[in-house]
């Protein structure tokens, strides 16, 4: 016989079921008595075309009204233990707060702000100063002046309704195959050496998330909408997948041909995946994220123009969310915050490469975020953390703010450079210190992107006309300089004897590219036998693949994106230097071109000269505007 239930039991089934008969529905809904699914914006707000309108009234407090002897029970019953899923679900909707909130922002959260603006705008001025966290003057504050978007939708496409939006999102989804087949490259090539994924644990857990609703079924049918993967949120994911598989396609071990195509149709789903998550007005972390893998992606295919341009958007919409400052995320969890300072050191890290490469000045800054105390005294940097100093350093290089000459600014990078170059663990330094393959890669990529800072600081010293040894500064310059051409050609060579990231890389093979140039044309190592050497070597590795493709009638699965001229140009500059080398004339005679036919170069007639002497230096000197004409301005 079953006992009696307490009073206290029947108290708490009977608030249970007051809270099953609570309102679920939003405020517009309610009101006409129609369906509603309970989502920020609903469908049905959205089908009615206000889904700026679709609010929700503020939960009841269930202990509100009720005895002193119930509330005294309530307060000794034990907590419930957490639910891990319950907790990771939680976790989830925190870090897409930041993104969503600016967007479908609800009556109890008119006091929150994540569209950031500066100590000084208008909106924190008189948000400083309201006396009241909701008062209605701060509450919509941002559209009142017009700086807050307030499209719900990407406007500059045809998919408007949700039904169409869900199908179009369907015609990109990636499927099991392509996520199993290439992201494997992106995690195991890509990602170590230039790792824009902020948190690859997390992303990994998504990532098989939407492997299981996949299988499931969840993603198949046009005419049943998932909203948890209808959301802008899930949607930006997603594109942050395509973008992962994209960069992986391009690392793969296919042939060229179907490997550009496959990364070219990647990428372009991504964008697509983009649009529907409405990346332009509703930015995110994944969004940013997935515009600078598809940055990076587009500078791997040799498209680095296009890549600066997409950078400079990628760069105002994470400070449109305040990445760019430690301030505007007080607010935010400590795991939310952590994975933000990383992603704005990798924003740094790509704006410095490029703006090096370019002599750009930089959009990105530093000052916003404090350098981590234990990571100044460490002297066990990782090859990751060294880079993020090392992009950091860079900025300070490349827009000084002292009143130091140049030569004294370069003299004074070099030191900087040197010290935090020692700073990294002992198989960054030193390769007889590497035992395995990750670590000699390592080695040999943070010796690449160094020389070419080197190279960079010195060029200075490297446009004067001819050495200066009564000058102290001039001559260190210009013996560094020597050293880092020389040491960033020998890590290339050794590099790609080992993997095909340099050669699929785009700031490995600009770096490698350009130092061969340098060693070419300037007067103190083009005729130094070890710099002759080495840049014979390079030039064979570039040429061999295609002569190895002309002969087999394949396609080398190294090649990437330096086209069969740039390769016929590179294998002129070695027939010059092979000239030059047997010819041994004097290095002052005077030349000119008298032509340059774009087309005749690219139908591979010669280039004429006009001399007072016909010195087989001229070979040189055709060589090298050729290779420069290929390389820089086609």
């Amino acid at each position: 016989m079953n006992a009696t239930p307490s009073h206290d039991e029947v108290d708490r089934v009977l608030r249970l079921k007051r809270k099953e008969r609570e309102a679920r529905a939003c405020y517009p809904c309610r009101k006409r008595k129609v369906k509603c699914d309970g989502t920020q914006p609903c469908r049905t707000c959205q089908k009615r075309n206000h889904p700026h309108i679709c609010t929700y009234d503020p939960p009841r407090d269930s202990r509100r009204g009720a005895s002193p002897a119930v509330l005294n029970i309530q307060s000794h019953v034990r907590p419930e233990q957490p639910n891990p899923e319950r907790v990771q679900r939680q976790r989830q909707q925190d870090d897409s707060a930041i993104a969503l909130a600016s967007a479908n922002p609800r009556p109890d959260d008119a006091a929150k702000n994540y569209v950031y603006s500066g100590d000084n705008s208008v909106v924190s001025i008189l948000r400083s100063r309201a006396s009241n966290a909701n008062d209605s003057m701060t509450r919509d504050l941002g559209s009142v002046l017009g700086l807050q978007n307030t499209f719900n939708n990407y406007p500059f496409m045809d998919s408007r309704t949700p039904e169409e939006k869900w199908t179009s999102l369907l015609s990109v989804l990636p499927q099991r195959s392509e996520v199993l087949k290439f992201f494997h490259y992106y995690r195991v090539t890509a990602y170590p050496f230039n790792p824009i994924l902020a948190d690859m644990d997390r992303f990994e857990s998504d990532m098989c998330t939407y492997l299981n609703a996949h299988s499931a079924g969840e993603l198949r049918h046009e005419d049943k909408i998932v909203d948890r993967w209808a959301s802008d949120k899930s949607i930006g994911h997603i594109s942050l997948l395509l973008a992962t598989l994209a960069a992986g396609a391009h690392y793969s071990d296919i042939d060229y041909p179907q490997r550009l195509e496959l990364a070219t149709d990647f990428a372009r789903r991504s964008f697509h995946a983009l649009r529907l998550a409405n990346f332009l007005f509703r930015p995110s972390l994944d969004i940013i994220q997935t515009l600078l893998i598809l940055g990076n992606t587009l500078q791997n295919m040799g498209q680095s123009d296009a890549a600066w341009a997409l950078l400079g958007t990628t760069i105002r919409l994470a400070q449109t969310m305040g990445l760019h400052t430690e301030r505007s995320t007080l607010q935010w969890p400590e795991y939310v915050r952590t994975k933000t300072r990383t992603l704005w050191s990798t924003i740094v890290w790509q704006d410095s490469l490029l703006c090096m490469c370019y002599d750009r000045p930089p959009i990105v800054t530093v000052t916003g975020w404090t350098m981590d105390s234990d990571l100044l005294r460490r002297t066990d940097l990782s090859y990751q953390e060294v880079m993020h100093s090392l992009c950091r350093l860079i900025l300070d290089i490349i827009r000084p703010d002292s009143f130091l000459s140049e030569l004294d600014r370069a003299v004074e990078a070099l030191n900087k450079l040197d010290t935090l170059y020692q700073r990294g663990k002992p198989h960054l330094q030193v390769r007889s210190s590497c035992t395995t393959l990750q670590q000699h890669l390592e080695h040999l990529a943070l010796k690449m992107h160094s020389s070419f800072c080197v190279s960079v600081v010195c060029r200075p010293a490297m446009k004067q006309s001819q050495s200066q040894p009564h000058l102290l500064q001039p001559e260190i310059l210009r013996n560094r300089a020597k050293g880092s051409l020389i040491d960033a050609s020998r890590a290339f060579l050794d590099f790609q004897a080992l993997s095909v990231v340099p050669m699929r890389s785009w700031s490995m093979v600009h770096t490698v590219l350009s130092s061969t140039l340098l060693l070419c044309i300037w007067e103190e190592t083009r005729n130094d036998p070890q710099c002759r050497d080495l840049q014979q070597r390079v030039i064979d590795v570039f040429s061999s693949s295609d002569s190895r493709t002309a002969e087999e009638g394949g396609v080398d699965n190294d090649g990437q994106w330096l086209s069969t001229r740039h390769i016929r140009a590179l294998v002129t500059l070695r027939s010059a230097l092979d000239r030059q080398q047997e010819s041994n004339v004097p290095e002052n005679e005077s030349w000119m071109p008298q032509s340059l036919d774009g087309a005749g170069l690219g139908s591979g007639s010669d280039v004429r000269f006009e001399s007072r002497k016909q010195f087989p230096l001229k070979w040189l000197y055709r060589g090298l505007l050729i290779c420069l004409w290929y390389l820089y301005i086609l």
